[in-house]
């Protein structure tokens, strides 16, 4: 069942910026109890295994494998459908979901657009149909990053079955309530056959559409009529510039996004990362987490914790839980740019539940510290409203001619609620 509408931005933890494309039973277990412990009581309710949850052995043993031009075993039913690795879950993903759905957390999985370069080889039923895997293969529409999941043709009807079966068992059989659906973002016409297939079953499903390099706005209508969340920038990693690039992505969407088709600068990479392979903590300066958590507030976009949860750091969880920056998120209308010049972006986000309250961020995109005085046209305002600085918590007290005044180190915020 297609979900039309989210009441506020999904948020939820994913295991790709830590475990990448090899996580264990035993890993997601850990990171789901203190996910219950430090996310869940600030409204994080999703669960997610990226990419790998039918791929036996680690991400370190996966890079192995694909510089010997090899792949690691990877596991399908009779039907050509990826099923969970008896190695890395040796109780089933079911046993996963039931345990997230006992405490109230929803459980989600990833996918891709196309089908299993396995059941291409072995050439296996489309469960319901008198077609193959064979049938269906498009050899001219592969991703160019992920060699074992290969096209399917859109013009095909086996395509549309076999997208069916695929949500089917991932509804069915593991009880999934949210699909990370990668590769799409630039295919509209997949999406339309994988949101078919999620609107064919009865289990709610929250659809998230990624990765978001290619995004484009003219394909914002069909994306909406069946996904929840689109991403609308390339991977997002730990280093303080990439808030640069957030910045930008969001101003060229911050006309689209909405309660039924977010607007998603992908995942909060903080805390511990790539544990497998190369383990450090977020090299995000607290600066840095600030700026991008400011960014995540005001413009409403999804919140997905990408750390190992159990080597997170405290700071880090406050980062991510910050009342005001969970307020705004939950309640702003996506912000708009107000001005941009001298080096200051200035963005405002009304607050939906009253309009004339909400948010500001004064986002410094320059190498050196900057005296700023604004104008209350500068922040949309006629004349300037009580302003309370949330990161310091100090009242921002006008000048005497009735200006606002800061002064921000280089590349950092004002964030502000008026």
């Amino acid at each position: 069942m297609l979900i039309g509408k989210t009441e506020i931005p999904p948020r939820g933890w994913n295991s790709f910026d830590c475990y990448m494309g090899g996580i264990t039973e035993e890993q997601a277990l850990a990171n789901l109890e203190i996910f219950l412990k430090k996310l869940k009581p600030h409204g994080y309710e999703y669960f997610c295994l990226d990419a790998g949850w039918y791929a036996d052995g680690d991400q370190k043993l996966h890079e192995q494998r694909i510089a010997a031009d090899q792949f690691r075993t990877l596991n399908l039913d009779e039907f050509g459908r990826y099923i969970p690795s008896p190695v890395n879950f040796p109780h089933g993903l079911r046993t996963l979901a039931d345990r997230c759905h006992e405490n109230g957390i929803k459980f989600g999985l990833h996918m891709m657009r196309g089908l299993p370069l396995g059941a291409v080889e072995r050439n296996t039923p489309v469960k319901g149909t008198p077609y193959h895997a064979r049938d269906i293969y498009d050899p001219d529409g592969a991703c160019s990053w992920c060699k074992y999941w290969v096209a399917a043709k859109a013009d095909h009807p086996g395509t549309l079955a076999f997208y069916k079966s695929e949500v089917e068992y991932l509804t069915e059989e593991l009880e999934v309530d949210f699909i990370k659906l990668d590769d799409v973002v630039e295919h509209p016409d997949h999406v339309t056959l994988f949101g078919e297939a999620v609107a064919s079953v009865p289990r709610p499903v929250l659809l998230s559409l990624s990765p978001g390099g290619e995004c484009c706005r003219e394909n914002w209508d069909t994306l909406g009529k069946y996904g929840n969340m689109v991403r609308i920038t390339s991977d997002a990693w730990d280093h303080d510039e990439t808030n640069l690039q957030k910045l930008q992505s969001w101003y060229e969407f911050q006309d689209l996004s909405s309660d039924s088709l977010r607007a998603d600068l992908d995942m909060l990479p903080l805390g511990a990362l790539q544990v497998t392979t190369d383990f450090r903590q977020s090299r995000l300066t607290p600066r840095g987490k600030r700026v991008m958590m400011t960014i995540m507030a005001l413009s409403s976009s999804p919140l997905i914790f990408g750390g190992d949860l159990p080597r997170t750091p405290q700071e880090d969880f406050d980062f991510a839980t910050h009342p005001a920056v969970l307020e705004c998120n939950a309640w702003c209308i996506p912000g708009r740019r107000v001005s941009f010049q001298h080096h200051i972006d200035i963005r405002k986000s009304p607050d939906r539940r009253d309009s004339s309250h909400g948010w500001i961020g004064i986002f410094s995109t320059s190498e050196l510290p900057r005296h700023i005085v604004l104008s209350p046209c500068h922040l949309g305002f006629s004349e300037l409203p009580p302003l309370r600085e949330l990161w310091s918590g100090y009242e921002v007290a006008p000048t005497a001619n009735g200006n606002a005044e800061f002064y921000l180190p280089p590349y950092d915020v004002a964030f502000l609620r008026y």
